[in-house]
């Protein structure tokens, strides 16, 4: 879809009978970073940063910030019934995944992260008290410094293949998914040989150290205290060495992957759906002492549209859901025929991402402009019918620079038009062209910027993108790329965000950057290096609160809503949130500091 605001100045807003969901999805390629990212990025140094004209726009007042709440962290409720092994479940998700599936390519988002979970076990995951503690790794031990990290992992596991995992597995991993093209720009700071090799040593069969590195160099190794969480992300999975140089001769499928998981690969057809099945091998057990996972089939399936998703649980087609749409999650609320997990805390914003290298959205009053025009409040009655919490920044409850008050400009169309005309009286006339995904929540909240923009005298173009492929826009700079609706920011702790917002991972248009706006803020960047070293977490709750106050200020985003998850499912679905840790130390944190997604590896159908 293309289209273009029918005058200058005459946008409308709509109205609020006959809208459905509002949601400002392009869902972050992983962890993270993914994780999807999560990592990801040009491992090449950015080009020097480009000031932005000072314009003279308004300015957010300073400000203390509010101490947030602290984060609730609780047990997962017990299953009301016995584990019951055996069962097929039905699970439906947003997104295809670009790249499938092997962990140093995988352009991850939620739903990549649910699936690829199921097949790969990470080294390190993150449990309920928010610790990064080990999984397919026994322990991560820092020395004094936080510069050298011995791993040491667990014994007797194999892959799908029956080839074992051991250190060489683990090092020929790290070697491939720390130095992808993807990943590499978040681990830059992890030590590299001359040959561009990690800098690690195997002490044993099952033990080896890996060092930390200022942007790769072993001669000046960097504190990273946090550095472990980052083994509990995409670069932290592990696949068949075997399997993986086969992918690389052409005699294997990269779409078939071979992990330690606790599901098989089955069947995978793009853009439809995955099939796995029990790992009869797997090596974790329960608290009985019954072999995990439960049940004996997933099939996942690839349903984009948040509403049709929930009409497909409601029909019984599917078992279980995930969704960031605050109207389908209202809708199932309070329906006692549906089980409701929220997911709210360490969670992703939804705002409207810029590409900075564009000269008219370098300039502060056309970024300020544009965010002033925009009422949170009634964009999210209108579009969402009230069900959503407006964003003042990038940082969601819970999460380390979390602020109720950071400096934030408040909506105010005199002053957005004042600074659009200043710049126009300069420039000439304003076009943004604004891309999202194609559904008709993405849509109805497209139409609803085109109209308060066009009232404030910018043309507004909309371009509705597969999810893949908008993903795909912002990793290279697509020239098309003006003002993307997107979600983004997960994570607990300001460190997680480093190759989103360093300047290192700002490639130019036409190369992959994870740094989807190429930002290039010194401020920032000086924020980010300070607190990925600093052990004191006070100190790096202000280092990450300042960050937070600086996108305020520089209105680098425009936040619109904090990202509420459900995981929506058949109350036959049991036992959410308790996959165990190893020799029963507690359980894995749904979500993998990422949300939108459960571990299914204890998951079982009541009877």
């Amino acid at each position: 879809m293309h289209a273009r605001s029918t005058g200058r100045g005459r946008g409308v807003r709509l109205a609020a009978a006959g809208l459905v969901a509002f949601s400002l999805v392009a869902a972050a390629c992983g962890d993270k970073k993914d994780d999807d990212a999560v990592e990801g990025g040009d491992t090449t140094e950015a080009p020097a940063a480009t000031e932005a004209p000072d314009s003279g726009g308004t300015e957010a007042p300073e400000t203390e910030g509010t101490e947030p709440p602290a984060p609730v962290v609780t047990e997962p409720p017990a299953a009301e019934f016995d584990p019951v092994v055996g069962g097929r479940l039905v699970v439906a998700g947003e997104a295809e995944v670009a790249n499938p599936w092997t962990p140093a390519n995988m352009q991850c988002d939620s739903f990549c992260q649910m699936r690829a979970r199921t097949f790969y076990d990470p080294l390190v995951v993150t449990n309920s008290d928010l610790e990064a503690v080990g999984f397919l790794a026994e322990s991560v031990t820092p020395n004094e410094d936080n510069t050298v990290f011995t791993i040491k992992l667990r014994e007797g596991i194999s892959f799908h293949d029956g080839e074992p995992f051991n250190a060489d597995a683990a090092m020929a991993n790290i070697n491939r998914s720390f130095n992808s093209l993807l990943l590499g720009a978040a681990l830059k700071d992890v030590a590299r040989n001359a040959d561009g090799t990690i800098v690690m040593e195997k002490l044993d069969d099952f033990t080896f150290t890996i060092a930390t590195g200022l942007n790769g160099d072993p001669a000046q190794p960097l504190p990273w205290p946090l550095f472990p969480y980052y083994l509990g992300g995409q670069a932290g999975l592990m696949a068949s060495p075997a399997w993986l140089d086969a992918v690389d001769a052409g005699s294997a499928d990269p779409s078939q992957p071979v992990g330690t998981g606790p599901f098989v690969f089955d069947s995978y057809a793009p853009g439809d759906k995955l099939v796995v099945k029990k790992n009869p091998n797997y090596w974790v057990i329960d608290e009985n002492g019954t072999q995990l996972p439960y049940l004996d089939e997933i099939e996942f399936r690839v349903i984009p549209d948040s509403q049709v998703r929930g009409q497909a649980l409601q029909s019984g087609d599917v078992d279980l859901i995930s969704t960031s749409d605050s109207a389908v999650i209202a809708d199932f609320e309070g329906d006692d025929s549906f089980n409701l997990v929220r997911q709210d805390q360490f969670s992703e914003t939804n705002y409207i991402l810029f590409n900075l290298t564009k000269p008219y959205l370098a300039d502060k009053r056309v970024r300020c402009g544009l965010l002033q025009a925009v009422d949170k409040e009634d964009l999210i009655a209108v579009v969402a019918q009230g069900n959503g919490v407006p964003a003042n920044g990038p940082f969601t409850n819970g999460q380390e620079g979390f602020l109720t008050d950071n400096g934030s400009l408040p909506f105010d169309t005199e002053a957005a038009a004042a600074q659009i005309a200043e710049y126009e009286a300069e420039n000439g006339e304003l076009t943004i062209n604004y891309s999202t995904t194609p559904t008709a929540t993405s849509l109805t909240t497209a139409q609803y910027l085109q109209g308060v923009w066009g009232e404030i005298g910018v043309d507004v173009t909309i371009d509705q993108i597969e999810q893949s492929k908008l993903i795909n826009n912002a990793l290279f700079g697509d020239p098309a790329f003006d003002a993307f609706g997107w979600r983004n920011h997960a994570g607990i702790f300001v460190d997680q965000q480093y190759f989103w917002w360093h300047s290192s991972a700002a490639a130019d248009p036409g190369s992959l950057a994870l740094n989807f706006g190429r930002l290039r803020d010194p401020e920032i960047d000086a924020a980010l290096e300070a607190s990925r070293s600093e052990a004191d977490p006070e100190v790096r709750r202000g280092l990450a609160e300042d960050i937070n106050r600086r996108f305020a200020s520089e209105c680098w985003i425009i936040p619109t809503s904090f990202t509420q998850w459900g995981v929506i499912h058949d109350p036959a679905v049991q036992n959410i949130g308790r996959s165990p840790l190893p020799e029963g130390a507690g359980f894995m944190r749904d979500g993998a500091g990422f949300p939108g997604q459960v571990w299914l590896t204890a998951v079982f159908l009541a009877q």
